[in-house]
């Protein structure tokens, strides 16, 4: 009989994997809630149930470890950003100008959220007076900062919760991956 890891190991594999519970329900047909309970010792759950939780964690882990491509291979490194004192018109206007629909809030190399077409689009039919707020009035989440060296997969997970991704090397930006630098790597 092979010896698995304990469900406090399946739970930092999973989130190693950056793998949500939800997620990982879906692809093995289990519950949310059914994981969760399993993480947590809550719940002993049958052997096959356990087994499969953890073969698909590391098969996911080691597929991933066996990709060859990294952040620097597909990022793109003109970053177009605004800075936090900008309106959203000027944030509508770059957006126009290089045809892009998310772009982060930086200055002084500090990450300050990110502004997306969608979220622009939404209030202006609400009230098109928005146009002339701070950008950081209607800001949404940072985009997720990752080194050079990440592995794809891995970013990849990161783009199905977020719009970018930004790529940092020894604490500066140096580019930035959307889903276009995705489809981009299936055309080559």
């Amino acid at each position: 009989m092979d010896v698995l890891p304990d469900s406090l190991q399946i739970r930092s594999l999973r989130k190693s994997l950056n793998i949500s519970q939800k997620e990982l329900g879906e692809k093995l047909n289990i519950s949310q809630s059914t994981i969760s309970r399993i993480e947590n010792g809550t719940m002993d759950p049958p052997y096959s149930k356990f087994k499969q939780i953890y073969e698909f964690l590391e098969n996911e882990r080691i597929s991933r470890k066996r990709s060859t491509k990294h952040a620097v291979d597909i990022l793109t490194p003109e970053i177009i950003f605004i800075n936090p004192q900008s309106t959203v018109r000027e944030a509508v206007e770059l957006m126009t100008k290089y045809n892009i629909s998310q772009i982060p809030i930086l200055e002084n190399n500090y990450n300050y959220g990110s502004i997306t077409s969608k979220k622009i689009q939404k209030y202006i039919t609400d009230d098109p007076i928005i146009l002339n707020l701070k950008v950081t009035d209607v800001k949404e989440l940072p985009f997720p900062e990752v080194e050079k060296n990440w592995n794809v997969k891995d970013i990849s997970s990161l783009l199905l919760n977020y719009s970018a991704v930004l790529v940092k090397e020894d604490k500066k930006y140096i580019g930035i991956i959307t889903d276009s630098n995705f489809l981009k790597l299936t055309s080559k």
